[in-house]
């Protein structure tokens, strides 16, 4: 019959012998499967600096960027690392970021404000219906890319965001200080959204221990949640043949590093130069670099015409400050090669780079003491000399001090052995190792 050939038994051989097949070409798929490297989507970290900064704050996101890809790398757990600045040619070229590590990608980007309903809106796509808005704005980086949904985290380089950010990833922050809490950088309660920032991370990184206890004390955080990371310092040059030279009229010299900003104590640095030169006949000429410090003496800002008053009724401090501006790299560096010594006369904050950059360069420093500096000067064995940054006769005193101790200081300043065990691919793990967790 013509459906004898569908009887089981009738069957039975031909199904036992396609099922062999099968079974056979499944296992020499399975093999060859096994012989391939197993392909998994490599993870990507965003490097958000938040505002325009320049100088010591784009450094240090430069170098947090180069840590990651770095650290990331020793772990055998290699990263895309893409650093994101604002979109402004007004405030950044390309030439500024010439030291980005080389394989860290560069994204310029906008921030993009989303109300209540639109920030729902947002998570409900990108699959959070639970979701709800504690507040009526928040912030998305706009980089052109679907706001950045093709990174797995995002950490920004400080908390000054002026809404909290849509959590449309795990985010991170990196905070170095909080001056607000010392200094009146601010008006009273303008810090809410930055402190709503850090409150609403994954996690946030400090480098000193006086920023964490700021950071738990201050900004209510959760100590677990706060995580401390050794500073990383740019990577300068060492060289100690030659420092101290005589140029100009072959009077010595000391470099005060500065900036306009309110916590830089201007107008107790230049009581403590009028003291310096009228009463204590201070030997070495004042030479003042920095951003924006050129035109410091003519500003209207009030602790700068603090400053410009002590000025205006000394001759001495005319003759003997010289006010420089910002410079060039090479050129500040040639500077500092010839001071006797360099100043940090700033109030308080997170440290100061410049006091490594001159140790590099075979120069002391004098500091203000404060709890940062002192972290500072203990992991990169500094030998600071210090100076009471409240007192404008001590600051005065330390100066007169400088003259005869810095040659001294110069023999006790770390050596390049030391300056190398803190560099950036000696630290690199343990910042991989604290953004891993988070991802």
């Amino acid at each position: 019959m013509l459906l004898d050939a569908m009887n089981p038994a009738n069957c039975e051989g031909a199904w036992q012998a396609g099922f062999a097949r099968i079974a056979s070409e499944l296992a020499l798929a399975r093999a060859e499967q096994a012989r391939r490297p197993l392909v998994t989507k490599r993870k990507r970290i965003a490097v958000i600096l938040p505002v325009g900064y320049r100088g010591g704050s784009l450094r240090g996101a430069l170098l947090l960027a180069k840590a990651l890809y770095i650290g990331s790398r020793q772990a055998g757990e290699p990263t895309d690392v893409v650093f994101l600045h604002l979109d402004d040619p007004a405030v950044y070229s390309t030439t500024d970021f010439d030291d980005l590590a080389e394989g860290v990608q560069r994204r310029p980007y906008k921030w993009k404000s989303l109300r209540a309903g639109e920030a729902r809106r947002a998570m409900r796509y990108a699959g959070f219906p639970e979701w709800e808005p504690l507040v009526q704005q928040y912030l998305v980086p706009d980089d052109g890319i679907q706001q950045l949904q093709d990174c797995d985290l995002w950490l920004v380089v400080s908390d000054r965001l002026s809404s909290p950010l849509l959590p449309l990833k795990p985010n991170v922050l990196m905070v170095y200080d909080y001056l607000q809490r010392y200094e009146a950088v601010m008006p009273q309660g303008a810090d809410y959204f930055f402190l709503l920032a850090a409150q609403s991370a994954a996690r946030v990184l400090v480098t000193t221990d006086f920023t964490w206890r700021d950071a738990t004390q201050y900004a209510g955080l959760q100590p677990r949640l706060v995580r401390r990371v050794p500073m990383l310092a740019p990577e300068f040059p060492i060289r100690r043949a030659a420092h101290n030279k005589e140029r100009g009229s072959g009077r010595g010299y000391f470099i005060w590093t500065t900036n306009a900003s309110l916590h830089k104590n201007h107008a107790r640095a230049a009581q403590a130069l009028e003291i310096y030169y009228g009463e204590l006949g201070g030997k070495l000429d004042c030479r003042v670099t920095g951003v924006n410090t050129r035109d410091m003496l003519t500003s209207q800002t009030p602790h700068l015409r603090e400053m410009a008053k002590v000025f205006e009724r000394s001759e001495l401090l005319k003759a003997r400050v010289q006010w420089c501006g910002e410079l060039l790299d090479a050129t500040y560096r040639e500077l500092v090669e010839g001071a006797v010594f360099l100043w940090h006369a700033g109030n308080i904050d997170n440290g100061t780079f410049s006091v490594i950059e001159a140790a590099c360069l075979g120069v002391p420093s004098l500091s203000s003491d404060y709890p940062a500096m002192r972290e500072m000067d203990t992991q990169f064995a500094l030998n600071l000399a210090w100076m009471d940054a409240k007192s404008p006769r001590d600051m005065a005193v330390q100066l007169k001090q400088m003259e005869s101790d810095a040659p001294g200081r110069r023999a006790h300043l770390p050596s390049p052995q030391q300056l190398a065990g803190q560099s950036v691919e000696a630290l690199a793990r343990q910042y991989w190792e604290e953004v891993r967790s988070c991802l």
